[in-house]
């Protein structure tokens, strides 16, 4: 077993710096769901990377990796506000060598995908850029659509001119089928089993029993519904989990 660790340590290499630039994608990119990113040493769409934060503050290790040629970076990192770790690993999981985490890069390119796309979103939504109106050079105003989506326009406020289009949160467009695990440790108070009853479907007697017989799945949805769902269940304290990683608050 150790002589099987050793081998998969001495695959990796951290000797082009090359591999680095991967961590230009948490700022810049140009598509949708960078990752996985082209690696910058051999040309393989098998770049990854993944930040875990260590502490309240912005201290945490990062990891660049490539499945393909193996070459890789690891450093201390200031990991950014909009971060969120997965519940996958520990810090005691992580080691210098990206060796489980390879194991894992479906599954956290899905993730950091998510994250970059909220970051995205609300850099959109707080960012202004003024663009004069083509027709009488006033500035024109944003027009943004109220909850998760809808119609998104910009427009001239004194000639009229103007363009629209759709714009959706990304907890609109992820079509991740997440479930909701009812945990263990829940009291059987009125509000708690209504709670697990408006989510569960189920009559009151039956939430009571998934109360009691928990861990049980309470609910399977997309996104959006389980935002809807995660909200009831925070406003009455129930203890639950998301899986996999919600990153959405």
């Amino acid at each position: 077993m150790d002589t099987d660790i050793r081998k998969e340590e001495h695959m990796w290499h951290d000797d082009n710096d090359d591999i680095m630039k991967l961590y230009n994608l948490l700022e810049e990119h140009e598509i949708y769901n960078p990752l996985p990113a082209v690696c910058p040493v051999c040309g393989s769409k098998s770049g990854h990377i993944y930040l875990h934060r260590y502490d309240e503050e912005h201290h945490g290790g990062s990891w660049v990796w490539c499945s393909n040629c193996h070459s890789y970076s690891h450093a201390s990192f200031r990991v950014p506000e909009w971060w969120r770790n997965l519940s996958l690993f520990s810090i005691l999981d992580l080691h210098g060598v990206p060796d489980n985490l390879d194991q894992k890069a479906q599954y956290i390119d899905d993730f950091v995908n998510k994250l970059i796309a909220i970051k995205d979103d609300k850099e959109f939504k707080n960012t202004y850029i003024p663009q004069p109106c083509e027709k009488c050079g006033t500035l024109m105003i944003r027009n943004l659509p109220e909850g998760h989506g809808g119609g998104y326009s910009i427009s001239c406020p004194k000639c009229g001119w103007g363009v629209a289009t759709s714009y959706f949160d990304p907890v609109v467009t992820d079509q991740t089928e997440y479930q909701i695990t009812l945990l263990e440790g829940n009291n059987t108070s009125v509000e708690v089993i209504r709670a697990v009853n408006r989510v569960a479907h189920r009559n009151l007697k039956k939430s009571r029993e998934l109360i009691e017989s928990a861990p049980q799945v309470i609910f399977k949805g997309k996104a959006l519904e389980i935002d809807e769902m995660k909200e009831i269940l925070e406003e009455e304290q129930v203890r639950f989990k998301i899986e996999p990683d919600y990153p959405y608050d």
